[in-house]
């Protein structure tokens, strides 16, 4: 009876074990199940491919207590090493780390264990190298010559994406017990494990690449379609270009501000892409304004030469002039004196024609003048010198359109909205349209299109109002006038400033920090 008792006793704390050891079990399990489920969240919320590799060999690690890993990624016949992570040396090298890889590719072939892995797709699973001699392990044993090492348990995966390609091979190194700290083999049920893990990873830099490979494709067709139309004048040649980097550059400026209004703006390197897409995008309503008006660099410029057809009436003048002298219809010295008003009122012309010239209150005098002026012919007909409509473009104060051409000019804005808010820009982008549309938007609220005041200006429009302006103004391919230096430039934007037109501090942030003065934002090229 008590032999019965001690083996129903034994029995029962047997039974107990197996009890504990198979909850322990299942608590791993959904626990590995859980955990597995949370990386498969966090790699499809993942758009950086480095940072989904290091998550990769981070959890991978994690879930066999491994020491080492190394991730390759596929490319034509060779292992590309993309991760290289090694606890006990302290080695953390590739993704984001800052430190390159500079061990060479490894080819795909089957002599060696992760070109075999790459090749076939199976899973490896090594207890020790130095014990087997199915692969070449010359690499890793070299490497643990150089480094003091000692490479022993092996478990290889390959990453198949969702077509089932290969597009990288996983390796862990060196399984340790929890407890002892003792390298160990890798335990079998760990291989389904990690092969998952490696598959939703393989989808998700699948995924993350075709998205990037999205935005290259749609940056190039931006940068394309802006280009094209700075093409259509040769006055505004890679101004787009220039525009966008001293846009991005004085936003990236504005996030080392310590103090001041724009000390808690801070532009990620998603809202830098948007301001840059934004800034590329600023002027592509202009694809429907008339090259005659982005054109015109005089006054009296059109499809045909107004300045010439003006020249050609007071040469018709002085010949009427001459005849009626000459047949007696008036004398000498009236023609005589008639001649040098003639030759006032063409030098006059001419220099009114000019974009950069601004009328006194003499000249404006003299222009109605020659609104007024009317000549008898000879044979009675009424000549004049101007035109009504030529006398509105003499008449522009600044530049060289006149009202009805700078309505035109101004609508390429409300062109530049209605285009871009067509477009289904994906979240990244979604500001884009408010952004380009602002660019022309002025403090005091008399801008356009939309005589937006300050605080509904969007930062990104304010901060391109200035390096738009600052292009105006030093372009060297401007049809209506000459460049300015860098310094003309700054008494224009300091007035401008001034006047509530743009923005004061943001203007001091773009003087002060020079970012307009290199050689590489003159050309409309991005320093990297």
């Amino acid at each position: 009876m008590e032999n019965r008792s001690i083996y129903d006793q034994r029995l029962t704390e047997m039974l107990d074990k197996v009890a504990d050891e198979i909850k322990n079990y299942s608590i791993g399990f959904i626990s590995h199940i859980k955990k597995l489920a949370e990386i498969g969240i966090s790699l499809t919320s993942e758009k950086n491919v480095n940072k989904i590799l290091e998550m990769i060999v981070e959890e991978a690690k994690n879930f066999t207590n491994a020491d080492a890993g190394t991730l390759y990624s596929v490319e034509g016949d060779i292992l590309i090493f993309e991760i290289l992570y090694n606890d006990t040396l302290g080695v953390k090298q590739g993704g984001t780390t800052g430190t390159p890889i500079k061990l060479p590719p490894v080819p795909i072939h089957k002599q060696n264990v992760s070109g075999y892995v790459a090749k076939t797709g199976e899973i490896i699973n090594i207890p020790d190298v130095y014990e087997d001699n199915t692969f070449d392990f010359t690499g890793p044993k070299k490497y643990d010559a150089q480094t003091g090492y000692r490479s022993q348990s092996f478990l290889v995966v390959p990453l198949r994406d969702h077509e089932n390609t290969i597009i990288g091979v996983l390796q862990l190194l060196n399984a340790k017990n929890k407890d002892t700290g003792e390298v160990i083999p890798f335990a079998p049920e760990y291989e389904d494990i990690i092969y998952s893990l490696a598959s939703q990873a393989a989808v998700a830099i699948t995924n993350a690449r075709l998205i990037k490979d999205i935005e290259t494709m749609l940056n190039s067709f931006v940068k394309v379609m802006a280009t094209a139309i700075d093409e259509r004048t040769p006055y505004n040649k890679e101004h787009t270009a220039r525009v966008a980097c001293y846009t991005v550059a004085l936003a990236s400026q504005i996030n080392e501000i310590a103090e001041g209004p724009y000390k808690d703006i801070y532009f990620t390197e998603e809202k830098l892409a948007e301001l840059n897409m934004a800034a590329w995008l600023h002027d592509v309503g202009k694809v429907t304004t008339p090259e005659i008006v982005m054109d015109k660099s005089t006054k009296l410029e059109c499809k045909m030469d107004r300045l010439e057809l003006i020249l050609q009436r007071i040469e018709l003048i002085r010949k009427e002039s001459k005849i009626m002298e000459l047949s007696g219809s008036s004398d000498k010295k009236a023609n005589s004196a008639f001649e040098k008003k003639l030759s006032q009122y063409e030098n006059f012309i001419k220099k009114a024609n000019n974009p950069g010239e601004s009328l006194n209150e003499r000249d404006l005098q003299l222009l109605e003048e020659l609104r007024a002026f009317r000549f008898k012919g000879h044979e009675g007909e009424k000549l004049c010198i101007i035109t009504e409509e030529e006398y509105e473009n003499l008449s522009i104060a600044r530049g060289t359109l006149n009202p009805r051409e700078r309505t035109i000019m101004e609508n390429h804005v409300m062109v530049t909205e209605k285009l871009l808010s067509n477009m289904p820009f994906i979240k990244k982008y979604k500001n884009v349209p408010e952004i380009a549309a602002a660019h022309h938007e002025k403090i005091n609220g008399k801008g356009y299109p939309h005589k937006l005041k300050n605080e509904e200006i969007p930062v990104g429009g304010k901060i391109m109002a200035i390096a738009d302006l600052f292009d105006a103004l030093t372009a060297s391919d401007r049809p209506y006038k000459k460049a300015m230096t860098d310094e003309e430039a700054f008494v224009i934007l300091d007035k401008a400033a001034e006047n509530n037109e743009i923005d004061k501090d943001l203007l001091t942030i773009f003087r002060d920090s020079k970012i307009y003065a290199t050689d590489t934002h003159k050309k409309g090229v991005f320093e990297t």
